[in-house]
Protein backbone atom coordinates (compact mmCIF):
# COMPACT_ATOMS: atom_id res chain seq x y z
CA UNK A 1 0.00 0.00 0.00
CA UNK A 2 1.28 3.43 -0.94
CA UNK A 3 1.54 5.65 2.13
CA UNK A 4 2.40 9.05 0.64
CA UNK A 5 2.31 11.07 -2.55
CA UNK A 6 6.10 11.02 -2.52
CA UNK A 7 6.13 7.21 -2.43
CA UNK A 8 3.68 7.12 -5.35
CA UNK A 9 5.91 9.46 -7.35
CA UNK A 10 9.02 7.39 -6.60
CA UNK A 11 7.26 4.25 -7.81
CA UNK A 12 6.06 6.06 -10.93
CA UNK A 13 9.59 7.27 -11.64
CA UNK A 14 10.87 3.71 -11.29
CA UNK A 15 8.18 2.42 -13.65
CA UNK A 16 9.17 5.04 -16.22
CA UNK A 17 12.88 4.22 -16.24
CA UNK A 18 14.17 4.27 -19.79
CA UNK A 19 11.60 6.85 -20.93
CA UNK A 20 12.52 10.26 -22.22
CA UNK A 21 13.51 12.49 -19.27
CA UNK A 22 11.14 15.29 -20.32
CA UNK A 23 8.25 12.82 -20.45
CA UNK A 24 9.14 11.52 -17.00
CA UNK A 25 9.29 15.04 -15.54
CA UNK A 26 5.94 15.96 -17.10
CA UNK A 27 4.33 12.75 -15.85
CA UNK A 28 5.66 13.26 -12.33
CA UNK A 29 4.52 16.89 -12.21
CA UNK A 30 1.06 16.03 -13.56
CA UNK A 31 0.66 13.06 -11.22
CA UNK A 32 1.65 15.12 -8.19
CA UNK A 33 -0.74 17.93 -9.12
CA UNK A 34 -3.66 15.56 -9.69
CA UNK A 35 -3.01 13.48 -6.58
CA UNK A 36 -2.68 16.50 -4.29
CA UNK A 37 -5.81 18.14 -5.73
CA UNK A 38 -7.82 14.94 -5.37
CA UNK A 39 -6.57 14.45 -1.81
CA UNK A 40 -7.47 18.01 -0.88
CA UNK A 41 -10.95 17.61 -2.36
CA UNK A 42 -11.54 14.32 -0.60
CA UNK A 43 -10.28 15.65 2.74
CA UNK A 44 -12.58 18.65 2.35
CA UNK A 45 -15.58 16.37 1.84
CA UNK A 46 -14.52 13.87 4.51
CA UNK A 47 -12.34 15.73 7.05
CA UNK A 48 -12.22 12.79 9.49
CA UNK A 49 -10.73 10.48 6.87
CA UNK A 50 -7.08 9.64 7.62
CA UNK A 51 -4.41 10.70 5.15
CA UNK A 52 -3.58 7.06 4.39
CA UNK A 53 -7.23 6.13 3.77
CA UNK A 54 -7.73 9.19 1.58
CA UNK A 55 -4.61 8.37 -0.44
CA UNK A 56 -5.78 4.79 -0.84
CA UNK A 57 -9.06 6.01 -2.32
CA UNK A 58 -7.30 8.47 -4.63
CA UNK A 59 -4.82 5.85 -5.86
CA UNK A 60 -7.76 3.50 -6.44
CA UNK A 61 -9.37 6.17 -8.57
CA UNK A 62 -6.24 7.18 -10.52
CA UNK A 63 -4.51 3.82 -10.65
CA UNK A 64 -1.23 2.42 -9.42
CA UNK A 65 2.08 3.79 -10.64
CA UNK A 66 2.56 0.71 -12.81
Amino acid sequence: MIKSVEEYLEQLKTEMQGSDSATVQDALADAEEHLRAALAGLKEKQPKLSEEAALSQVVGQYGSPS
